[in-house]
């Protein structure tokens, strides 16, 4: 009797050893496991800036400050006003939805704007902010890629630049120099008389 309870023993533990499955993970040549780490890939929706070039201009007889590719029409300006405010205009035919309004993306801020069609030669959508208006300041102020989106549509990304806090200080101060067409004759509100800002006097 006592010798078969070390055999019952061994074979209950035995029985145990065979119902534990197999670890299917390889081993290094160590001897220690692989462990595996989950992939991850980094999600970014930087959006790469529109082609084109900031230039001075003039816009109904006002300076005004365009980015657009060269010897076309711009996509983007800001013009003075009679108020030593900012007007914002996106050029092109541009949807804006029902609400009217466009928005001003400058890094995690965002700035709602009411805009009103301007007919001419080449259509747009114009905003205007006044001079006291704190965008102006964050405006000129901001170092990094201007984003522009019109109703429900894609934004238009714009790169940055020194000459827009510049041109908005200027207007404030009301000692911008007004552009002279290159035919002596008077330019609507496109860019064919867009000039370096180191040409004006």
């Amino acid at each position: 009797m006592h010798r078969l309870a070390p055999l019952a023993a061994l074979l209950v533990l035995a029985a145990c050893a065979d119902s534990e499955p197999p670890d299917p993970t390889p081993a290094d040549d160590d001897g220690v496991y692989n462990m595996i780490d989950p992939v991850t890939a980094e999600v970014t929706q930087d959006t790469a800036p529109a082609i084109g070039d900031w230039a001075r201009t003039l816009q109904d007889e006002q300076p005004a400050l365009a980015f657009g590719p060269a010897g076309a029409e711009p996509l983007f300006s800001l013009r003075c006003d009679d108020r030593e405010g900012i007007l914002i205009n996106r050029h092109g035919l541009v949807e804006a939805g029902t609400a009217g309004m466009m928005t001003l993306i400058l890094g995690e801020n965002q700035h709602a704007l009411a805009v009103n069609p301007v007919e001419g030669p080449l259509p747009m959508l114009r905003a205007a902010v006044p001079g006291n208006d704190p965008l102006l300041a964050a405006l000129g102020d901001y170092n990094g890629r201007v984003q522009l989106a019109v109703g429900d549509g894609p934004p238009l990304v714009l790169p940055a630049s020194p000459m827009i806090g510049e041109f908005i200080e200027a207007c404030a101060s009301g000692e911008i120099a007004p552009i002279a067409a290159a035919d002596g004759g008077e330019v609507g509100n496109v860019a064919n008389a867009a000039a370096p800002a180191d040409d004006t006097p």
